[in-house]
This record gives C-alpha cells, structure tokens and sequence, in this order.
C-alpha cells in the first residue's frame, strides 16, 4: 500500500470527466443562474422550486425553447431564442413538484460555507448571492465556457425569471406532460 500519491489513486486516463459529478460544476451554474435571473438589488431566487425549475430550464435547452414558444403564442413573451444542440451535461429526475436534483441541498451547502450565497430562513425562503457570490458568477460570466448558460439565462429573463415557482412548476407540468409529468417518482427527465 502506497502511502503518498501515486498512480493507484489518479483515476484512468481513459475515463473521461463526468461534468455532473463535480459540486464545482453545479455550484457554478447556480451562481450565474442566480446572478442572470435573481432579482432584486442583491440578485436571489425565492424558494427552492422555483430555483429548480429554472435550473431544469437551464440545464434543458430544447425545454427552454418549447417554454419560451409557448409563452410567445400566449402572447406573454416576445422573446425568440432557439435551442442549440443537446447539451444536458447534468440530468434531473422527476420529484414530486417536477424536475429535482436531490443533490440541491449539497450545491447550496457548498456555496453558503463558501460565503457565497445567504439562504433566508422565511417562507419562502430566499437563495440570494453574497457581494463575493456576485463577484464569482461575474468572473464566471466573462469566460468563453459559460456562454451558452449566459445566452439561456438571458433568454429566461425576464418572462420566466419572474413567474412564482408555483407558476413554473404548472408551466413544466402543462407543457411537459408526457417527459416530465407522467414519470414515475426517481425517472431520469430525458427530452
């Protein structure tokens, strides 16, 4: 047994690197979310669902694109954006309001003991970014990487930023009945 680092510890090099294993990669896309689609002057999300359903818009841009048609065809948005290519790099499962990670409280522990984020104890509670968190998701928002989150996100704001997590939740149930709706409890939401 080895007792330093060695080669029986870094992992093969022909496993490739899982975005959605990494708490840096979720933690990342939270603060630019909460960033581009927060309100008010210190930018937060009210309540974990609504937090969830615009993350699953995020992370799901064929979602997004059908969500922001259908808002446009009601005549509730004058927003056009299309979906480029499939990239979910981080799947949900269906829960018991619609999309859900079970890994949200591990994100959001991980930006609060990094003084990145205050999460307000009144219902419903408020995920808002700290003057650091502001200062991370903007270093974050200036990296060529991030672009097709920032171009979503700016899709998202302001018709879908604004909706009350119960008004997205329905918005999910009635557009996505079938890919989100209809799944058994734990289902992986493919689109």
């Amino acid at each position: 047994m080895s007792a330093g680092i060695g080669p029986d510890v870094v992992p093969p090099l022909h496993e490739p690197w899982d975005p959605d294993d990494s708490i840096d990669f979720h933690a990342a896309r939270l603060l630019v979310l909460l960033r581009r689609c927060g309100t008010g002057t210190k930018p937060g999300i009210d309540g974990r669902t609504k937090l969830a359903k615009l993350d699953f818009l995020l992370r799901y841009p064929a979602f997004l694109e059908r969500a922001l048609d259908h808002l446009r065809d009601i005549g509730a948005s004058t927003t056009e954006w299309t979906a480029t290519g499939a990239e979910i790099e981080a799947p949900m499962i269906r829960y018991r309001y619609g999309p859900w990670d079970p890994r949200y409280r591990q994100f959001l522990a991980f930006l609060l003991s990094r003084k990145l984020i205050t999460i307000t104890t009144a219902k419903p509670e408020r995920v808002q970014l700290t003057a650091a968190g502001r200062r991370a998701a903007d270093d974050l928002s200036g990296r060529a990487s991030f672009q097709p989150l920032l171009n979503r996100c700016a899709a998202m704001t302001p018709d879908l930023s604004t909706m009350t997590g119960t008004e997205l939740k329905d918005l999910v149930y009635d557009l996505f009945p079938n890919e989100v709706g209809d799944l058994p409890y734990w289902t992986e939401i493919r689109p």
